[in-house]
């Protein structure tokens, strides 16, 4: 195993906090390709599992992780934490694959520690390749994003995923983290289009199941790919 792009650092207000202060904690998974190896920073692979919307058991880690206040139209961004064989810092994004970013607001009578994020979501970034061959993501410590300046104010959960796109059916990892967020703003905004997690993608997404040149070293046709899920709203 080399590296593992799990983002336990949240980055806001110009600051990076420490793992899983606002970023909910997630669980031990095991290795796909190895049962021995088991550990926090495995992937995800069951799309079709509510653990796809923020991460191994992170539904009920919510208690105790702190919420960050985002001003509409600000960046945010996500930092990869440590890794299982990379004890030394800073750590990066190794796998090859594009980043996405996610609003679901907590429902009405619900704390937002509690929220499950079985509502619905918007996509509000997509960061997929920098030219033919190179992926935006690619050796870079985290992903930023915008909080589109029109969001409506309230409480969020700000889902980010990571994709290391593989040709192979149904092994495409998947590096989800969810941070709780509160938006503050003038809003006005109508987001959309609207999906549910599970829901959004389906294993035979072009995305998802890629052909041999997007995986291969060195990659090949990277600006034809297209991104699993919803058009990102921009506000």
């Amino acid at each position: 195993m080399r590296g593992a792009d799990v983002f336990s650092r949240f980055v806001f207000n110009d600051s990076v906090s420490e793992q899983w202060e606002y970023v909910r904690n997630i669980t031990l998974g095991t290795a796909a390709d190895d049962s021995a190896v088991f550990d926090q920073y495995m992937p995800y692979y069951d799309i079709y599992d509510a653990n796809v919307r923020c991460g191994r058991g992170a539904a009920t880690s919510g208690p105790g992780t702190k919420t960050a206040t985002v001003l509409a139209g600000n960046e945010i961004g996500f930092v990869v934490g440590r890794s299982a064989d990379e004890p030394m810092e800073p750590y990066i994004i190794y796998h090859n694959g594009p980043g996405q970013a996610y609003l679901s607001p907590s429902p009405p009578n619900t704390t937002l520690d509690n929220y499950t994020g079985d509502g619905e979501w918007f996509k509000i970034g997509y960061l997929g390749a920098k030219n033919d061959t190179y992926w935006l993501t690619r050796d870079q410590t985290g992903m930023n994003f915008t909080i589109p300046a029109s969001t409506p104010p309230g409480l969020y959960l700000l889902r980010v995923e990571h994709l290391y796109v593989r040709p192979t059916f149904n092994t495409t990892q998947f590096y989800i983290a969810c941070a709780q967020i509160n938006v503050i703003g003038p809003g006005g905004g109508k987001p959309g289009p609207l999906v549910k997690f599970p829901g959004a993608y389906n294993l035979s997404d072009p995305g998802i199941w890629v052909p041999d040149h997007i995986y291969e070293w060195p990659a090949s046709g990277l600006l034809g790919y297209v991104s699993p899920g919803p058009k990102v709203w921009r506000g």
